[in-house]
């Protein structure tokens, strides 16, 4: 079996990890693992607030390890990066994801933030409950995070939560032992305590106290014991008959002081429960920088074929590809305008030039011909002469009119900035001073809206629903609409233009 390879990343407050792993013939190795300090700058309190700084850091990192930039998974941290096990009673599906996207909003109300968010059935113990895992993150950090990277040349394919890439990596690593681990990963701004029994997650859930609380406050260290006994005393509840195990991981901290002080207290505290610090990797992780990157390890394992015991909820938005897509699009078609728009103004000034030229031979060809009133066959030609340069004139001005510039660029920008949330554009063209917009919608209202906003801007001579259609292609439980909208720009107001005056006739009544 040839042998495969993967790139997990950790971002969290305070830390970088990245772990590239592979696999031949089934079995994961680490084939190099770093660890470096983010700028001070890049979190604050916990939240993402220099996303710039932390793709630069990335950048290095892969620049100057030769790290390859494909199946690049990401394991994010954060007060709202978050992963659940939720149980509901048993109920139809469509009532079930409400109840999960209510549960969800609740660890946000607070925050004040958006959150994006998926959830999954896994296998309950008990017949008449439903068993979730849910996975969120905040909706404006991923939002600044994915570009600032892929500005870098390093694109991300998959999402999660920091805990759900941890549980996913001690999954791994316990196999088919029935005996429940208590996982304890220390974080800079926050704890996380991961419980599962063999491959089956049984509980994730944060604290707020994190190492650098820790270090400064005593009261933080009884509060941590006090949730560290919680968790034990859920595992009990759940295996009696089986012992429960806690292991501590410094993951998000170089502080390793630190953290053997938490595991001392540990030990001292908890004394019907084996507590030790999380194992090497089996066969892999031997270096003291990998032996704290599990949750780098736990989110590379989704590239890696027959390594997927916890659920992937991958919190990249679907639609972002087709985003990337649209946005080059109209790049494209602004600066394929310029470039109209600059041909425009060339020819406009072109036609200026000649009709400026051929007015000035038929003023010249007038006053010669007033000149020679004595010979009647001169008179004559030059009067012709005249005649034929005044409708040269008039026709000049008539093409002028038709290829006088349009404000496109400007009209093109006011139409992009009317798009709501809710509505995507897949497809824009643009023909004659025609833009027709196509994509889809979360609803009808949507559509109108949009054809609203674009029908009151000041450049738009009209705009219209040229077609709406439900589309066929929706995932079970989604039904978004699709539309075809244009909108005709308006063009510039033309100038009045006065007819040249009539050229004089020749003395003495003289007819040609």
């Amino acid at each position: 079996m040839p042998s495969r390879s993967a790139v997990g990343i950790v971002i969290d407050a305070g830390v970088l990890q990245v772990v590239e792993l592979t696999t031949d013939g089934g079995r994961l190795a680490v084939v190099r693992s770093l660890c470096e300090k983010l700028p001070s700058a890049a979190f604050t309190k916990g939240e993402l607030t220099n996303p710039h700084a932390v793709a630069d850091a990335v950048r290095q990192i892969f620049h100057s390890h030769r790290i390859p930039r494909r199946s690049v998974s990401l394991a994010f941290g954060g007060r709202l990066a978050i992963a659940r096990v939720i149980e509901i009673s048993e109920t139809s599906a469509a009532e079930a994801e409400g109840v999960l996207q209510d549960r969800i909003a609740r660890y946000a109300i607070y925050e004040n933030q958006e959150v994006l968010w998926k959830a999954a059935p896994i296998e309950g113990e008990a017949a008449e409950k439903r068993v979730y895992l849910v996975a969120s993150a905040a909706q404006a950090q991923v939002a600044a995070l994915l570009p600032a990277l892929r500005k870098t040349g390093i694109h991300v394919s998959r999402l999660e939560p920091y805990a759900m890439a941890m549980m996913r990596s001690l999954a791994a690593c316990v196999g088919e032992d029935q005996r429940p681990v208590v996982l304890v990963a220390l974080r800079s701004e926050s704890t996380d305590f991961v419980i599962v029994r063999g491959k089956r997650p049984l509980l994730v859930r944060s604290v707020e106290q994190g190492l650098n609380d820790l270090t400064r406050q005593p009261q933080a260290m009884e509060d941590l014991l006090t949730e560290a006994r919680r968790s034990l005393e859920f595992c009990r509840t759940r295996v009696a008959d089986a012992k429960p195990r806690l292991w501590l991981s410094q993951s998000a901290s170089e502080n390793a002081d630190a953290a053997t002080a938490v595991l001392a207290r540990l030990q001292e505290s908890i004394t019907d429960a084996d507590v030790e610090t999380v194992p090497t990797w089996p066969d892999a992780m031997t270096s003291a920088g990998a032996r704290q990157a599990w949750a780098a390890v736990g989110t590379a394992m989704v590239d890696l074929p027959g390594h997927e015991a916890i659920p992937h909820l991958n919190l990249v938005p679907p639609d972002w590809p087709e985003i990337e897509r649209v946005q080059k699009q109209l790049v494209q078609m602004i600066g394929s305008v310029g470039v109209a728009v600059l041909l425009t103004i060339g020819a406009a000034w072109g036609v200026r030039f000649v009709a400026g030229t051929t007015a000035k031979h038929a003023q010249a060809a007038s006053v010669q011909m007033i000149a020679n009133t004595s010979d009647v066959k001169k008179a004559g030609e030059l009067k012709r002469q005249a005649a034929e340069a005044l409708a040269q004139v008039n026709l000049w001005k008539e093409i002028r009119s038709e290829v006088r510039p349009f404000d496109w660029a400007g009209g093109i920008e006011k139409v992009v900035a009317q798009v709501p949330a809710g509505l995507r554009v897949q497809q824009a063209t643009y023909r004659k001073g025609t833009i027709r917009l196509q994509g889809e919608a979360q609803s009808t209202d949507l559509i109108h809206a949009f054809v609203q906003r674009l029908s009151q801007l000041p450049g738009i001579e009209e705009a219209s629903i040229e077609r709406v259609i439900q589309t066929s292609n929706t995932k079970p439980g989604l039904h978004l609409m699709g539309y075809t909208v244009f909108c005709r720009l308006a063009e510039l107001a033309k100038p009045e233009e006065t007819p040249p005056p009539a050229p004089p006739q020749p003395a003495g009544g003289l007819k040609p």
